[in-house]
């Protein structure tokens, strides 16, 4: 049977602080809302495997990969829709080229084919009011950048790809 993963970068101290900010935007969330079903994470790959191969995947990706983790500085929001039904709020990373060199180095092990549209990005929350920016342009008004060192993880994802579990991680963190 085939599961849900994702290859992402955890924060190695922050979390309380991602988690705060996904929480003050908690008034109006739907689904997906991070410190709930949702560890903070910044997605390399989501795939879908047999739980027998995470193993040597992960081997694999950490004989492969030099760097398995990287600092990272989250400056910007980002709010967005595919649809104009769900809105996403996220935080944007510096640091894009090391993460993209990431993303193929991954597609190569999992052999699946690089996204072309590849954003990294932390998502915050989802929801379906419309409105949203507004609370979201409150809390830009008084966030400090978050930086942190992120370390390589694989972990349990679940369809709307929320990191849910975390099974191999190259250090130890405080998740």
């Amino acid at each position: 049977m085939k599961n849900l993963y994702n290859f992402a970068l955890i924060p190695a101290k922050e979390k309380n602080s991602i988690i705060k900010c996904a929480h003050y935007l908690s008034a109006i969330t739907d689904e997906y809302i991070l410190g709930e079903h949702s560890l903070p994470h910044v997605t390399i790959y989501q795939f879908e495997a047999n739980e027998l191969d995470i193993g040597t995947i992960w081997e694999e990706a950490c004989n492969k990969l030099t760097q398995k983790s990287v600092e990272l500085t989250f400056q910007k929001f980002n709010c967005i829709t595919f649809d104009q039904k769900i809105f996403w709020t996220s935080l944007l990373p510096n640091n894009i080229d090391v993460l993209m060199k990431m993303h193929v180095i991954i597609t190569e092990i999992i052999k699946q084919p690089a996204k072309l549209n590849y954003d990294p990005h932390m998502t915050l929350i989802n929801t379906k009011n419309a409105k949203y920016e507004n609370l979201v342009n409150q809390l830009f008004a008084t966030y400090s950048p978050i930086k942190d060192t992120f370390i390589l993880a694989l972990g349990k994802s679940d369809k709307i790809g929320q990191f849910t579990e975390v099974i191999f991680s190259c250090h130890n963190t405080d998740i």
